[in-house]
């Protein structure tokens, strides 16, 4: 599809600091200008969109997952009412697709997006944008791709290796069901499993142990193996009722676990379920770290027993797992495969990922009938670096105060937290429960 010519492609994001630990985010987002055959300008801001006369300078937006619908803080009224009003294509990528699904569809609809890229499973996605009723196009995308930087990364060879098994995982928020709860489960059920087997783990799930950006890279480097499960949620919440109750049971009860949630609350539990593979498999396996996770499909890309060693949920085969992680050979063989069919391959890079956002997006103007603006040589209000730079630098500037009232805010007990949420922020943290209900629903 090389013979369409190039489009105009202004990307509307919030794209991190190189200093912060994003690194799946900001390879997500520099790939577009990297990799796309056409001309790819980055609009990176929280503030504003561009002015209507410039954005008519390009022939599509496309709207990244960085920029949720969810609050007008990312992607304010004024700039939705932007692109809503822009003629050329419409794209977004979309993430945390569980959560509010009447309210975000409500947004696609009001903005007029052509295509959404969801990381749902085809069937799934299916039921999860059945109200658009086919008006707007899916295709599926995944939550990550081979990080660019891990590409080609020299390993240490397993039997140099000083960890049998770490994993890190924090307890989710129980609006996000069972199954994401079984990401901290794991790691806790499996140190329990494993007493008195000689091995040398280092497995936690405390916001004291937490590790990122390069040392995370060092100590998955060091570890022969580490846990996972597949990434998503199985309650699909779609009015965003179940999200506050269930964190208004988790503010009064910060000590419950999620086996005690009333069982009321959980209805929804199970019905639809958003399961994929997670970046960290792209981690892993470009680290030559061999994956023991929970049987599932992992977007029917890997296999129990050939790209990963297989853990029943019930710990019923634990012997064969200990004993697998103590056989070198075995771990080397499946290394290798995981590596051969995520990294090797190709399969799964940034560039093959931004070539099938092209073909889509020249197969979207095809169907549009779209003819291209044309090659676009000067931008004052948007791609000159200049602006761009300074546009950084104002959001930069005004969001000083922000990034640490978000640090108190994170490293805040999850309690206190959720007790905020439910009652002094209640009507911002869920307006779409309230003045924002009926604002963009389209009759």
């Amino acid at each position: 599809m090389a013979d369409c010519p190039k489009l105009n492609v202004l990307l509307y994001c919030n794209r991190p600091n190189d200093s912060e630990n994003a690194g799946t985010i900001i390879d997500h987002i520099d790939a577009f200008a990297k990799y796309s055959r056409n001309n790819v300008t980055l609009w990176s801001s929280m503030k504003r969109l561009p002015s209507l006369d410039t954005l008519r300078k390009f022939d599509c937006i496309v709207i990244h997952y960085t920029l949720s619908l969810l609050y007008e803080k990312y992607i304010s009224s004024e700039s939705l009412e932007k692109i809503r009003k822009f003629k050329g294509l419409k794209v977004m990528f979309i993430q945390d697709e569980y959560r509010r699904v009447n309210f975000v569809c409500d947004k696609i609809r009001y903005a007029r997006i052509d295509l959404v890229h969801t990381c749902a499973p085809p069937d799934v996605a299916a039921q999860i944008y059945e109200s658009l009723e086919g008006k707007v196009a899916l295709s599926t995308t995944l939550t990550g791709y081979v990080p660019e930087k891990l590409s080609g990364v020299k390993t240490k060879p397993l039997d140099k290796r000083s960890i049998a098994v770490g994993y890190r995982a924090r307890k989710c928020p129980f609006f996000l069901g069972r199954k994401s709860h079984e990401k901290y489960l794991i790691g806790k059920l499996f140190l329990e499993k494993t007493k008195g087997h000689e091995l040398r783990n280092d497995v936690s799930s405390s916001e004291k142990d937490r590790i990122y950006g390069e040392k995370w890279i060092e100590f998955l480097s060091n570890c022969k193996a580490t846990l996972g499960t597949e990434s998503g949620a199985s309650i699909i919440d779609f009015t965003g009722e179940i999200e506050y109750k269930l964190n208004r049971w988790q503010a009064f009860h910060p000590f419950g676990d999620f086996e005690d949630v009333p069982a009321h609350l959980l209805e929804e539990d199970g019905q639809i379920e958003l399961q994929v593979i997670s970046p960290r498999c792209f981690e892993a396996a470009s680290l030559g770290t061999v994956m023991i996770m929970y049987p599932g499909d992992y977007s029917g890309i890997l296999k129990p027993g050939v790209h990963y060693i297989s853990l029943e949920k019930d710990f019923s085969n634990i012997d064969e797992v200990t004993q697998a992680i103590k056989d070198t050979d075995f771990l080397e063989t499946i290394a290798n495969n995981a590596r051969s069919e995520l990294i090797d391959s190709g399969k799964y890079s940034f560039e093959s990922f931004v070539t099938g956002f092209d073909d889509s997006l020249e197969l979207l103007a095809k169907e549009k009938k779209w003819e291209a603006v044309g090659e676009c040589l000067s931008l004052p209000d948007s791609s000159s670096p200049c602006v761009i730079e300074s546009v950084k630098n104002e959001a930069n500037q005004g969001n000083t105060i922000m990034k640490w009232v978000r640090k108190v805010w994170k490293n805040s007990p999850t309690w206190i937290r959720f007790i905020l949420m439910v009652t002094f922020l209640r009507k911002s943290y869920y307006s779409h429960l309230y003045e924002l209900k009926d604002r963009y629903r389209i009759r």
